[in-house]
């Protein structure tokens, strides 16, 4: 090698018409300053930076191929849930949906025949049994009124008149006194229903003491209320038949019931439909031992049939061959605090329907325009007033009365 062809270090590469360099001196050229610059401290940090860069690529692209993989999996298993969707959206909802259908009118039909059942069959059985209960219970009182009279040998007491024989009087009286009952005192529910006005005032004096209480009606209202009370009854099958029903009565005369009894030992003592019974001596000597038996305070219930009206006074009243005398409400006042006892008030009951009155065709005498008319009608209407006070005034009465010396109870 001569001296021209020596290059100087740092030269160019000889040009070519243009002065450029070749590529494999550029790439020697580029080598050796690589090479250089990996000795500096320089490089060695930038090439241990491009190590953890390279390291981070390569797991970077790891995580990418496995998660591309996971990925890939997630959607398989996307496609195959929507296959199973699709399935269930088009074959087993329509299904389990008329099944629903179905159900839902069996359901319908169900409800329907409940419904009909609460509000037409049930009652209607309700309605019948209680009918034929109220029959029956009716029919063994009756049976068993009659039955105790034979076994007892003790038919309802009467005043037989000179020459009739008292025991056979007494026996054909025993025989229909179960018809008496149901003819004029009525029938056990409307008995029911007339004393049901007492059941408030009795609930604030108990115990109570039902005088006479025949059938039990008034002490059945009073245990079903939770009222303490007890009965006096005359009549053995009364008597019985009340204590069939489980309530406490106690068979004989009232007087001797009463003088039996602890003084001050009742809140209240009622007398519904007895006292027309008694005779003026007995009477007394009754109202006298209540008030003894009562409480300071204690209250005191008379009904009586109203013999102001001519219809019950001279009609109605007789029916019952047991009746000694009409008794006017201004006598048993009289008689009450002749007893001892204070009277409160007395009220009228049970007026007769409005069918039955006299008054009733003559409602609107102003109608007719005629004043001559229309004042005939007036007077007409008066008249029927007038009458219906006196015919068909109310049928009973009640008298409130209470033992003096202490607050009502």
């Amino acid at each position: 090698m001569d001296g021209d062809d020596h290059v100087a270090p740092g030269a160019g590469p000889p040009h070519d018409g243009g002065g450029a360099h070749t590529h494999s001196e550029l790439t020697g050229l580029r080598r050796v300053m690589k090479a250089l610059f990996d000795r500096t401290p320089w490089g060695r940090r930038l090439n241990q930076h491009l190590a953890v860069i390279q390291a981070l690529s390569d797991r970077v692209e790891a995580l990418t191929v496995r998660l591309e993989s996971r990925l890939d999996a997630a959607e398989d298993a996307l496609r195959g849930l929507q296959a199973e969707i699709a399935e269930v959206r088009d074959r087993r909802v329509p299904a389990v949906e008329l099944r629903l259908d179905a159900a839902e009118g069996s359901l319908a039909a169900t409800a329907a025949e409940a419904t009909r059942l609460r509000d037409e069959v049930v009652p209607a059985m309700v309605g019948r049994s209680d009918v034929l209960l109220e029959r029956l219970a009716g029919e063994l009182d009756e049976v068993a009124s009659l039955v105790e009279r034979l076994a007892l040998a003790e038919p309802l007491p009467v005043a037989a008149p000179d020459g009739v024989d008292s025991s056979r009087l007494a026996a054909a009286l025993a025989e229909v006194q179960p018809a008496l009952l149901e003819a004029f005192r009525g029938g056990e529910s409307e008995i029911r229903h007339r004393l049901e006005r007492y059941l408030a005032p009795l609930r604030e004096s108990s115990p109570v003491l039902d005088l006479g209480c025949g059938r039990g009606e008034l002490l059945l209202l009073l245990r079903e209320a939770g009222v303490p009370a007890t009965g006096v009854e005359g009549d053995p099958a009364l008597a019985g038949a009340a204590r069939r029903r489980g309530l406490e009565v106690v068979e004989g005369d009232v007087l001797e019931a009463l003088r039996g009894l602890p003084e001050a030992s009742r809140g209240a003592v009622t007398a519904i439909h007895l006292l027309e019974h008694l005779d003026a001596g007995h009477l007394l000597a009754v109202l006298a031992e209540v008030r003894r038996v009562l409480r300071p305070g204690g209250l005191l219930i008379a009904e009586c049939p109203n013999p102001h009206s001519l219809r019950v006074g001279a009609a109605l009243f007789w029916i019952d061959p047991t009746h000694r005398r009409p008794l006017p409400p201004e006598s048993l006042e009289l008689f009450l605090r002749t007893s001892g006892l204070v009277v409160e008030r007395r009220e009228l009951l049970h007026p007769f329907p409005e069918e039955q009155l006299f008054a009733v065709a003559t409602k609107n005498p102003g109608a007719t325009a005629d004043p001559s008319a229309a004042e005939l009608a007036r007077r007409l209407e008066t008249l029927g007033r007038r009458l219906d006070e006196l015919v068909n005034g109310p049928r009973d009465f009640v008298v409130w009365a209470r033992r003096p010396g202490g607050a009502p109870s």
